[in-house]
């Protein structure tokens, strides 16, 4: 499956399908366990998350990007309503001089469930990177359900 993805004013959406439950696809995105198989870019090695799943919770990843070195994330929920929604802040830092909000709505279509991911206020300067790193995440994602639900026809 593909991911669709706009850039404009500073706001970067993107929307996926996933072959997969509403509530597995919302607990991929907030259990530790499931976050470090699949966040980050394509470069990213090793990722060590702290998830608090409630509003005003922690959402802070740390990922090792392969010959770049370790790069922090810390944002706050300031949204939790399982298994529908998600929203965190990051706050602005030498890159990214704004806070930015990130906006996860999971939406089901039978058994499947489409993502729309809204990324706010986001320079200019880093939407292709920014969009780079959501396409390989979201891509990853999709891998780690498709191994889940595999592993789950087994039985």
């Amino acid at each position: 499956m593909s991911t669709d993805a706009h850039f404009e004013d500073g706001t970067l959406t993107m929307t996926r399908v996933y072959d997969a439950p509403q509530q597995t696809v919302f607990n991929a995105w907030v259990q530790t366990q499931k976050v470090e198989q699949w966040w980050g870019c394509e470069q990213t090695t090793n990722v060590k998350s702290e998830i608090e799943c409630n509003v005003g919770g922690k959402f802070n990843h740390v990922m090792t990007i392969e010959g770049a070195g370790e790069f922090p994330m810390h944002a706050r929920f300031v949204e939790f309503d399982p298994p529908h929604r998600l929203a965190y802040e990051v706050p602005g830092n030498e890159h990214m001089p704004q806070t930015m909000l990130v906006t996860v709505e999971f939406r089901a279509i039978g058994n499947q469930t489409e993502v729309k991911l809204v990324h706010n206020k986001l320079p200019d300067t880093l939407s292709d990177i920014v969009k780079g790193g959501w396409t390989a995440a979201l891509r990853k994602l999709g891998e780690l359900l498709q191994r889940e639900t595999a592993g789950s026809n087994l039985d």
